[in-house]
C-alpha cells in the first residue's frame, strides 16, 4: 500500500469513528513514540574511554562532553596574545592553518595514518604554535578529534601558550613515574581538543624513544579512529632521540622559519628523516611574510 492510500485510509477512519489512529489504538501509539525514541538514541550513542564520553550525532559529527577529564578554561586575551587560533581576528591566517590541515587530511587519511610528529630544524621556529593550532583546525572538522601531546621535555610550551602552568604533570610523569594517562590530560575549554602536557622538564630525553613512549605511541593511536594525534616534538638536527621517535608515528610535518633556516640544512633534515623510512607529509613555512612564495 503506498503513502498516499495508507494517508487517504486513515482520513476516512477518523471521519467514520470521530477518533484518530492514536485517540483509537493508545497501545500502537505508545509503541510508535518507543521506536521514535530508539531511532533518536541511535544519534547519541555515548561512548566512555580515556576519561571521555563522545556523542555521535546526526551525520556521524562527534560532540564529546568530558567525565573525567579536567576542564580548564583559558584566559581569551592570552590566547589571542599568543596567536592560537579560536582567537585570531585575522580570517586569513586561520585559512593558512586550515590549508595546513587539509594537505595533511590528503596526505594521511586513505593510508590510515593519524599520528602526526610536528617538528622543526632547528629551535624556535614556531613548531609549537603548528601543533596547537592544525589541532585546533582538525578539531573543527565535524568527523575528527584532535590529542595533542607535548613531547619537547627540554623546551616544554604547549601549557604556557594557553595561559596555564607548564610544570602540571604530563607526558613525563607518565614514562618515569607510571602515572594513568587518563589521569593527565585535560581540555583546554576548547571543544573536541584533548591536550596531554610534557611535564617536568627533562635535560636528559632518552625516554622520548623508550619501548614504553612506543607503546604508549601506538596505544594513542588506535584507541579513536576518528582522531588524531599530535606531537609536539624536539627539533631534528643533533637530537637522535627525535629522529628515534619519528619512527613511531605515522609521519612528520616540518616547520621552517621564513628567512633564518638555511636551506641546505632544510636538506639536511629532510634527507636525515628519509634515510630513516619517515614518510614526511609536507613542510610549514612559518612567518612568512603574505605574498611571499
Amino acid at each position: 500500500m503506498s503513502k498516499l492510500d495508507k494517508a487517504l485510509q486513515r482520513a476516512m477512519h477518523k471521519k467514520e469513528t470521530g477518533k484518530s489512529d492514536r485517540e483509537q489504538f493508545p497501545a500502537t501509539d505508545k509503541m510508535t513514540k518507543a521506536m521514535d525514541k530508539s531511532k533518536n538514541n541511535r544519534y547519541k550513542t555515548e561512548i566512555a574511554v580515556l576519561g571521555v564520553a563522545k556523542k555521535k550525532v546526526q551525520d556521524n559529527e562527534i560532540r564529546p562532553s568530558y567525565t573525567r577529564t579536567e576542564v580548564l578554561i583559558p584566559d581569551g586575551k592570552i590566547l589571542e596574545s599568543n596567536r592560537i587560533m579560536t582567537h585570531l581576528k585575522d580570517p586569513r591566517v586561520r585559512d593558512y592553518y586550515d590549508i595546513v590541515r587539509t594537505r595533511v587530511f590528503q596526505q594521511t587519511r586513505s593510508k590510515g595514518w593519524n599520528s602526526l610528529m610536528v617538528t622543526s630544524v632547528y629551535p624556535d621556529e614556531g613548531k609549537t604554535l603548528t601543533a596547537i593550532n592544525l589541532g585546533l583546525s582538525i578539531a573543527r572538522q565535524m568527523q575528527h578529534t584532535a590529542l595533542l601531546v607535548g613531547a619537547n621535555f627540554r623546551s616544554p610550551k604547549i601549557c604556557k601558550y594557553f595561559g596555564f602552568e607548564e610544570n602540571r604533570a604530563g607526558l613525563s610523569d607518565y614514562l618515569t613515574q607510571n602515572a594513568q594517562v587518563e589521569n593527565l590530560l585535560f581540555n583546554p575549554g576548547i571543544d573536541k581538543m584533548v591536550i596531554l602536557p610534557t611535564g617536568k622538564e627533562m635535560i636528559a630525553t632518552d625516554d622520548l624513544g623508550s619501548p614504553r613512549m612506543k607503546n604508549l605511541v601506538e596505544e594513542l593511536k588506535y584507541k579513536y579512529p576518528d582522531r588524531y594525534v599530535i606531537y609536539d616534538c624536539p627539533h631534528i638536527l643533533d637530537m637522535p632521540d627525535t629522529l628515534i621517535f619519528s619512527s613511531y608515528v605515522d609521519a612528520v610535518l616540518i616547520v621552517v622559519k621564513a628567512g633564518q633556516t638555511p636551506g641546505h640544512k632544510i636538506r639536511e633534515a629532510v634527507q636525515t628523516l628519509e634515510e630513516q623510512g619517515v614518510n614526511i607529509v609536507g613542510m610549514v613555512l612559518n612567518k612568512a611574510e603574505s605574498g611571499m612564495r
